[in-house]
């Protein structure tokens, strides 16, 4: 898993291969579907990671509250995003709905 980063200059264009620049390629099922279920996969490891590092804060195994406090935000914006996008395509789906053929 690759860590969340807040930078966006960090992050590649979407649609595109991370350091290769071009197209990536079209995998079954489509791109737009693994793109977001992958992304779904990172927010779920991102947020089993934030809660591993509050048991061990909790239980004394960690005394880096620094450490964790940055992996529960890293996890709570992961999640936020991944709500928003959601809503969006909620949104999209419902005035494609309404729309008049």
């Amino acid at each position: 898993m690759q860590p969340i980063s807040n930078n966006p200059a960090s992050l590649p264009p979407i649609g595109l291969t991370p350091g290769v620049g071009g197209p990536a390629k079209a995998e079954s099922g489509g791109d737009f579907a693994n793109l977001f279920l992958k992304q779904l996969q990172e927010v779920s490891e991102a947020q089993a990671a934030a809660d591993d590092g509050v048991q061990r804060v909790l239980t004394g195994q960690s005394d880096n509250l620094g450490e964790v406090f940055v992996a529960t935000r890293k996890a709570e914006v992961a999640f936020s995003l991944l709500m928003e996008l959601r809503n969006k395509l909620v949104d999209a789906y419902e005035e494609l709905r309404q729309l008049r053929v």
